[in-house]
């Protein structure tokens, strides 16, 4: 439907009405405005009925309807905010068409009975022009401070509310963290007559951007998973649930802002719980699936919102021969955004649809509307002529048989969902494919990849796009074997990388620990963490075992202990200090060192395969 005002609902409800629909179910989120809607539906002279209750309206149930008995309206119930099974299976239908506002499809609870056919109206978000004119309305006067709740609230009229009533508050205005807290604490409130006593797992799931039950016990709201799964803001995802955007941001942000350590502490865990898996996948969709989730939780933006879960209905796929008008209309789009040459785009997408044209796929939205174009198509002899020359002088890069050439990629910026589903997409391909070529113009797309560590190959001779600058060429090999690694070089700060089978990688890891022992913000960088627990857990494990070796029964074990509480838990001095208080040999103290470290290490070394 697109975007939905009053007028659109009621025209929509109408038409279903009017060709014999007996329920209507307007779905949207918590705060998207559904009550509101119902309540014009209803008009000035209808009531809206709570759960299990109903309100009738004659002819003037909505201004300006059609007073004749055709009227779709007339004699039409209204039941508002249907949203647990309990307020669902109370539900009265009547004799007559019925009006039914839930967070979810009816037919998605279990209280609903499947043979009562319903018609679904999604209640779209707000524009952001009428979000600004709701923010405007509530005294909030600042520009940046509109701008910001326009972009965090993405539509949800309730969000924007909390956040000014939020902005408002005087002890707040120089913590913006503070004011996300306080306005994710309006919408858990309104959530809670769902399933009350989520609302630290809905954090810990947002922070995290999608798990599974597993993740979820690691990080200790395991049993949360089956309320967390009938939740009107989580949906199902590849890999497990995960929070639905706009909510996902703003409970994220807020628990950033109250729990920085178990902030870090759940993204690296949760990033080594997928880095994990990764050997354990078989397919390369799964793979790319783990991936995806990898990088967001490793990557700084920009690039990391590009790989955030899609949580909103948007798909890719193959552009069909019905499909060159969209095609087109994209191609164009993507020039204009480039400021590339009209003629020369031309002649390459003449190129394209003669020699490869199965590489171009559509990014499509909930109701199958094209919003993004990518094409991107196998490395072969075929499809050298249309490589050679957005390559140029860098041909070399290019092995028939292995990886993928990403030739555009274009979405609407209004489309979040859209953009995650493009970018995702294109990572699977490269894995597919074992490999990736890319050649563009284009300074946002050589950021990204050289955010994303791809290798540059450097820019092409000639402005091959007529745009006014050359093309920058870049690769990656995908192999499954080097994803890890890849997963690894790419962490930011903050987070960590997952932990590989390897007892040398370990104790570097174990060393980096002990040097920060006493900060608990630092050891909420460790990947250790995804053995050990939280920061805590972590440093008494370590404080604990150089305690053992201290109290062991064999003095190598002792000397090892010494110097370990001595150089790390005790900060006594360096190294041939301590030897020296020791009475040790500079060769019998490294050795007693090293000794000590590996016993350190053992539990995560073996934990981790």
């Amino acid at each position: 439907m697109g975007v939905v005002d009053s007028v659109d609902v009621r025209d929509r409800v109408g038409e279903l009405l009017a060709a014999g629909t007996r329920v209507v179910n307007l779905v949207g989120p918590v705060g998207i405005g559904k009550s509101r809607l119902m309540a014009e539906l209803a008009g000035p002279g209808g009531a809206v009925g709570r759960p299990g209750t109903s309100g009738t309206g004659g002819p003037s149930t909505v201004p300006g309807a059609d007073t004749t008995p055709t009227d779709p309206f007339h004699d039409v119930r209204f039941a508002d905010e249907v949203n647990d099974e309990a307020a669902v299976a109370r539900l009265t239908l009547p004799a007559g068409p019925l009006v039914v506002a839930s967070r979810r499809p009816l037919p998605a609870h279990r209280s609903w009975d499947p043979e009562i056919p319903v018609a679904v109206v999604h209640v779209e978000p707000w524009p952001d022009a009428r979000i600004a004119e709701l923010v405007a309305a509530s005294g909030v006067d600042d520009p940046a401070s509109t701008r910001n709740v326009v972009r965090l609230s993405a539509g949800v009229p309730l969000l924007a509310r909390e956040l000014c009533r939020a902005l408002r508050a005087a002890e707040m205005a120089d913590a913006p963290g503070a004011v996300v807290h306080a306005a994710v604490a309006g919408v858990l409130r309104r959530l809670a007559v769902e399933d009350a006593g989520t609302e630290e797992a809905l954090l810990l799931l947002a922070t995290v951007g999608q798990a599974d039950g597993d993740l979820l016990t690691v990080l200790g709201a395991g049993p949360a998973f089956a309320a967390l799964a009938e939740s009107s803001v989580v949906v199902a995802v590849a890999t497990g649930l995960a929070v639905a955007e706009p909510y996902r941001t703003v409970f994220d942000l807020a628990h950033e802002w109250r729990s920085p350590v178990g902030h870090r502490t759940a993204a690296t865990r949760a990033a080594a719980h997928h880095g994990r898996l990764l050997a354990t996948e078989h397919s390369d969709r799964a793979r790319a699936d783990r991936v995806a989730q990898a990088l967001f939780l490793t990557v700084p933006d920009p690039a990391r919102r590009l790989f955030r879960p899609v949580t909103a209905p948007a798909h890719v796929r193959p552009a069909g021969p019905g499909d060159a008008d969209d095609v087109a209309r994209l191609v164009r789009r993507w020039a204009r955004w480039g400021s590339l040459g009209a003629r020369r785009t031309e002649r390459l997408l003449d190129g394209w649809m003669r020699t490869t044209p199965d590489g171009f796929h559509l990014v499509c939205d909930r109701e199958g509307h094209a919003v993004g174009l990518a094409n991107v198509f196998p490395v072969t002899d075929r499809a050298m002529a249309t490589m050679e020359p957005l390559l140029q002088q860098h041909t070399a890069v290019l092995t028939p048989g292995k990886g993928a050439f990403i030739g555009l990629a274009t979405y609407d910026d209004r489309q979040p969902a859209a953009r995650a589903a493009l970018f995702r997409f294109l990572l699977a391909m490269g894995i597919q494919h074992n490999g990736m070529v890319i050649s563009t113009p284009s300074r946002e797309y050589q950021r990204l990849a050289a955010g994303l560590g791809l290798h540059a190959h450097g820019a092409t001779r000639d402005d091959v796009l007529d745009c006014g600058r050359p093309n920058q060429v870049y690769s990656h090999d995908f192999e499954t074997e080097s994803l890890p690694r890849w997963l690894d070089r790419l962490r930011g700060p903050g987070l960590a990388p997952v932990v590989p089978d390897d007892a040398g990688w370990v104790l570097r890891q174990l060393r980096e620990a002990l040097d920060h022992v006493h900060e608990p913000l630092a050891l909420a960088r460790s990947p250790l963490l995804a053995v050990a627990g939280g920061p805590g857990s972590l440093r008494d494990l370590l404080v604990g075992a150089i305690g053992e070796l201290q109290a062991g029964p064999a003095a190598a074990d002792v000397e090892a202990g010494e110097i370990l509480a001595r150089y790390y838990l005790e900060r006594r001095g360096g190294h041939e200090h301590i030897a020296m208080r020791l009475h040790l040999s500079r060769a019998t103290y490294y050795r007693r060192l090293h000794h000590g470290l590996a016993r350190l290490a053992r539990p995560f070394v073996v934990q981790s395969r």
